[in-house]
């Protein structure tokens, strides 16, 4: 059951998904896929269904806090920002000149 969810998740979210919205949802699609699934199973082997469900909502519990800790969570940033002087503020002969900015170098 693991081995299933982590596959599909890392397929579906990690491979297919061309961004991070489209990631989370597939991510919750294959969720709920694999749900269905052991929700069939569980109903045609009753002896499988409390350790498939257990495993399923510990997973997905796991999955979840996860997902909480490495996307939602932070919400500041604490970086060092690098700053100069703006170019309107040096002297003439310290200002670059634009047009040798934009020639073609060799």
């Amino acid at each position: 059951m693991l081995a299933v969810l982590a596959a599909g998740l890392w397929f579906w979210a990690g491979v297919v998904a061309p961004g991070y919205d489209t990631a989370i949802a597939l991510g919750v699609t294959w969720f709920v896929v694999v749900s269905l699934a052991v929700g069939r199973v569980g109903r045609h082997r009753p002896g499988l269904r409390t350790v498939l469900r257990g495993t399923f909502l510990a997973a997905t519990a796991v999955t979840l806090a996860a997902f909480y800790w490495t996307s939602i969570r932070e919400t500041t940033v604490d970086e060092r920002l690098e700053t100069g002087t703006p170019a309107s503020r040096l002297a003439p002969q310290e200002r670059p000149d634009v047009d040798d900015l934009l020639a073609p170098q060799p």
